[in-house]
This record gives C-alpha cells, sequence and structure tokens, in this order.
C-alpha cells in the first residue's frame, strides 16, 4: 500500500500516531488546501473543526487534489444533510472518532 496523509487538527490528543502515514496538524480548516496540494497521497481528513464558512474552499481543494480523500468524524452524519465536503469525498466515515483512522487505514492496507 503506497503512503498516506493523515490531517487531524493541532489539538487532537498527542498520543495519535500511525506508523507508515504522513500526519499533518492542521491550525486552522484554512491550512487543509495548502496541504493538500503539496501532498498529493490518499488522504485521511478529520473534519469536526471545519466550520461551514470553510467548507467550500475545503471541497474545492478536495476536488482539485490528484487522489482519494475519505473524511472521518467524531460526530454522526445523516448521510442526506447537504455537506459540500462529503459531496466531493471519496468515503464519509462517521460517529466513530479519531480511533476509526484505526480501522480504515486496515482496511486500505488490505
Amino acid at each position: 500500500m503506497e503512503p498516506v496523509l493523515v490531517l487531524i487538527p493541532h489539538h487532537a490528543p498527542a498520543d495519535l500516531d500511525w506508523p507508515g502515514v504522513e500526519l499533518h496538524r492542521y491550525t486552522s480548516p484554512l491550512d487543509i488546501p495548502g496541504i493538500l496540494a503539496n501532498c498529493p497521497l490518499p488522504a485521511l481528513l478529520f473534519r469536526d473543526d471545519l466550520e461551514a464558512a470553510h467548507a467550500g474552499r475545503v471541497a474545492d481543494a478536495i476536488r482539485a487534489h490528484p487522489a482519494p480523500v475519505i473524511i472521518v468524524s467524531a460526530r454522526p452524519w445523516d448521510g442526506e444533510t447537504p455537506d459540500p465536503v462529503a459531496a466531493v469525498c471519496r468515503g464519509v466515515v462517521a460517529g466513530f472518532g479519531y480511533r476509526a483512522i484505526d480501522r480504515v487505514l486496515e482496511i486500505l492496507r488490505g
């Protein structure tokens, strides 16, 4: 499996670490487009801190990203409420917190 980019907010627990991933802690949702533009790997984006005001810009960056992006959220999502970020992602994992990233990486690694 090729490396995976994992984007989590800077205030995420310090003990989060996944071997073999390129981990980036973003301080603002406005950092996400730049990180994606500079790292063409498939990505997992933990998006709970993403305000609606920034969703369009992040969605545009994901749309332009050359590899698939999966969003992970601690909060549940009904799958019907409009979400511009979810609309451009390859997948959505919602309701399981940061540890959902563990499971998604397991699946990606086959």
